[in-house]
């Protein structure tokens, strides 16, 4: 008998990533440059390509968002914080969704939603309409991450695993190249609101590759959902994020601020216990268990800390205080995403050297010592030198999360896709939300975003975070990942 052809087995695979349900992986269609395991993980990319371009480009356009709307700059990294909150909060039902509705399904819609909310953004006439509009679209990306990463990662060859996530990251590697320079160029010609405008002709694009090359997965027996989980689940994450972007509640009485703290670690507490008793839990955390997954989370987890903090930090460094318009300085970080292109290829060749654990902790102790160059930035230093600098730290800082992210799945069971993958869109979005408001902070703490001397504290203190970052990832095991590391390529 004739066995199952290809498009039933990436359809197979491809369902059995969102809904936890194991499959063999078929080899009869990963043949040839066109292989299941380029395709997919470049068209799943679409949706994160958007995410990650809107993204740049808003943090490129913050001085003159604050500017149009009359608010100090450090005040409207509430936008970026307020998105990476709705994903983080509303992720974890994403599987459940997906099992209803169907994986592609929900993908597709969630692409939809996100692009709506983009429009809105761009006609957005003060920060309370925007923050509003960036919910909704966070509403779409908490659906677009988990459920479309999940499809990528069911839908491969495990041991091709290192291959499609360079895939997987490159078109995403291309929106912090092209995202700066096309926010610049919007804002001297044009309008700051063109940065979400250009979302529309991207989804309409992504949308038609997914519907034609990613299989259609069709809706599952429905199970009930963990109301109780996802409810404690998404109090404890908002409680978390409002009280670091508040800064501890600051402001108000030394009694309310411990009570706050106290609350939210209550909150955590109770969804831990609830999660690990429950016998259907939204998220099971036993998926933790896998060492590679737990300390790929903690690290990469510190690491997305400072890569929001520079988010906010640096563009304030160049606009504010040195001066640069913004398409002078949108050269600087769609430079430095070249990169983040050549890691593509540095990474592979690294890991077939080096190994896994050995890479990631010389890349981590690199990146502790590069984050304290950018201080030594000034109105005399050239921009290409600035622009070149930021290369390297991207690629150098590409090449640990190409690594992280290929490791974090080594021994997650097929069943167990689904949780590890949402575990990793909240932690994602957790992170990034730290960064933010960490980066902005350190700046209105240190004297302000005018003041050379606020990024000199500022700095120094993100630079704390991949060194810690390295120390975690030398608790994994000497030759971890060796049977990926042989078939690293790109």
């Amino acid at each position: 008998m004739a066995g199952p052809s290809g498009h039933d087995a990436s359809e197979r695979s491809a369902g059995a990533a969102a809904t936890g349900t194991a499959v063999p992986f078929e080899q009869d269609d990963n043949t040839g440059f066109f292989s299941r395991d380029r395709l997919i993980p470049i068209v799943i990319a679409s949706a994160l390509f958007m995410d990650l371009m809107d993204t740049a480009s808003l943090a490129l356009a913050l001085p003159t968002i604050a500017g149009d709307f009359g608010i100090s700059t450090t005040d409207l990294r509430l936008v970026l914080t307020v998105y990476a909150i709705t994903v983080a909060a509303l992720v974890p039902a994403s599987g459940w969704i997906a099992d209803c509705l169907g994986a592609r399904r929900v993908f597709v819609g969630a692409m939809i939603v996100f692009v709506i909310g983009s429009v809105l953004c761009g006609m957005a006439q003060d920060l309370t309409q925007l923050v509003f509009s960036r919910i909704l679209q966070g509403t779409g990306g908490a659906m677009m991450t988990p459920v479309g990463r999940a499809i990528m990662v069911g839908s491969v060859n495990r041991h091709s695993m290192v291959r499609a996530m360079a895939w997987y990251t490159l078109p995403a590697i291309l929106a912090p190249l092209l995202g700066p320079p096309l926010a610049g160029t919007f804002i001297e010609l044009a309008s700051w609101r063109w940065i979400f405008f250009v979302n529309v002709p991207v989804s309409l694009l992504g949308i038609a590759a997914v519907m034609r090359f990613v299989p259609k997965t069709p809706p599952l027996p429905r199970r009930n959902l963990d109301v109780v989980g996802f409810l404690l689940c998404g109090a404890t994450i908002l409680a978390v994020l409002g009280i670091v972007e508040t800064g501890g509640l600051s402001g108000q009485p030394l009694t309310i601020r411990i009570l706050g703290g106290c609350g939210a670690i209550v909150l955590l507490f109770a969804y831990v216990l609830q999660a690990l008793k429950a016998k259907a839990p939204l998220i099971d955390l036993r998926v933790l268990r896998h060492k590679s997954l737990s300390v790929g989370l903690a690290a990469g987890g510190l690491q997305r800390i400072g890569i929001g903090a520079i988010t906010i930090v640096l563009p304030m460094h160049l606009q504010v205080a040195l001066g640069l318009s913004p398409l002078v300085a949108s050269q600087v970080p769609a430079v430095g995403a070249v990169g983040s292109i050549l890691s593509r290829f540095a990474c592979p060749f690294g890991l077939r050297l080096m190994g896994f654990r050995p890479l990631m902790i010389g890349a981590a102790l690199v990146l502790a010592v590069a984050t304290l160059i950018p201080v030594s930035f000034g109105k005399t230093t050239p921009v290409i030198a600035m622009a070149a600098f930021l290369a390297c730290y991207a690629l150098v800082r590409a090449t640990f999360f190409m690594s992280a992210n290929s490791l974090s799945y080594a021994d997650v069971e097929s069943v167990e896709i689904s949780n590890a993958s949402v575990l990793f869109s909240i932690s994602q979005q957790l992170t990034l939300g730290l960064g933010y408001t960490l980066g902005g902070g350190l700046v209105a703490v240190a004297g302000g975003a005018k003041h050379l001397g606020a990024y000199a504290i500022a700095y120094p203190a993100i630079a704390l975070l991949p060194l810690a970052a390295a120390l975690i990832v030398a608790w994994l095991p000497q030759g971890v990942g060796d049977t990926m590391r042989q078939k690293a390529a790109p």
